[in-house]
């Protein structure tokens, strides 16, 4: 009989296992994304692999005897498990059981529904969207935050950076000279206001993203100059009748039909950042999700000017390379 009873448990003694958790914080907060890191020490070698359910996991093995798991997901009512897996081997480490996150019963008016440990807004620009409207754009940088939460009363685009960062477009009324929010301070567990002032200027981003590329302004100063100097060229070839006379204004021409030959076309990797200016600071309105053949517009010394999407932007020289 005791033989029987140790031939049952033999699996369990040599696959017990010692979880370890690390950086775990004693309070979260619902819509809070958690990230921590888990030590999985083994008594008997094994080839681990783990699954989760509603959470992002990332097991590495250190050897083999220890794995480290990291773990991500988002407070909320969801069942979030992590599944260890391995022949004749399976754990299951149950995270609701874990995190208990706290429900807050009172939201400030504007909050952006993000908890972070800290946010900053980077590059705002506004610009003249219809009569009643401005478009706000800016790029919000977070960290340890539900960045894709985030939400405000009026219409506005999220473009998705990376996991701490995103560009906004917001459209908000003229009268508005100021966008207040708040998020929740992580760090301080309550509420942080932020300000955007709203200043509009002409070069901003409906003529850098172009949001309609196709009605480009021909009459520039230059453009008209070379106009003029053409009709006045064609109504001395009628007066004279002479076709040398006619050739002048076809040479005079050419720099107007030059701006709309395409300069010829390259692809984007996947990833490559698109940018409102040729600058280094300047704020990304694009990511390349797949490579993609766009058209050359302008070149400089270290960036080209291209449209991509019905937009108008520029990408490093480098990033095409």
């Amino acid at each position: 009989m005791k033989i029987s009873i140790f031939i049952f448990f033999l699996p369990l003694l040599l696959f017990s296992e010692i979880i370890k958790f690390d950086n775990l914080k004693k309070t979260y907060y619902y819509n809070q994304l958690v990230n921590f890191k888990t030590k999985v020490i083994l008594q008997n070698p094994i080839n681990l692999n783990a699954v989760g359910l509603n959470t992002e996991v990332n097991l590495t093995k250190i050897n083999p005897y220890l794995y480290s798991l990291k773990i991500k997901f988002k407070a909320n009512d969801k069942p979030h498990k992590v599944f260890l897996i391995s022949t004749n081997y399976f754990k299951e480490i149950d995270l609701n059981a874990l995190i208990k996150p706290i429900k807050l019963n009172e939201y400030p008016h504007n909050f952006c529904k993000v908890y972070a440990t800290n946010l900053k807004i980077v590059n705002p620009i506004a610009s003249n969207y219809d009569t009643k409207n401005n478009l706000l754009f800016f790029t919000l940088k977070c960290k340890n935050c539900n960045i894709k939460d985030f939400n405000l009363t009026y219409p506005q685009k999220l473009k998705i950076i990376n996991q701490n960062e995103a560009s906004i477009f917001l459209i908000v009324p003229k009268f508005l000279k100021k966008l207040n929010f708040y998020y929740f301070d992580l760090n301080h567990s309550t509420f942080k206001k932020v300000f955007i002032e709203i200043k509009t200027k002409q070069q901003t981003i409906s003529t850098q993203t172009n949001i309609n590329p196709e009605n480009k302004n021909f009459f520039t100063p230059l453009n008209i100059l070379i106009l003029t100097t053409i009709a006045f060229v064609l109504l001395i070839f009628l007066i004279y009748q002479k076709l040398w006379i006619f050739f002048i204004a076809i040479i005079l021409s050419i720099p107007l039909v030059y701006q709309f030959i395409p300069k010829g076309e390259i692809i984007l990797p996947k990833n490559t950042q698109i940018k409102i200016l040729p600058t280094p600071q300047s704020t990304t309105i694009e990511i390349v999700n797949t490579p993609t053949k766009v058209k050359i517009l302008q070149k400089n010394k270290n960036y080209i000017k291209i449209k991509y999407q019905n937009k108008i932007g520029w990408v490093k020289n480098d990033d095409i390379k």
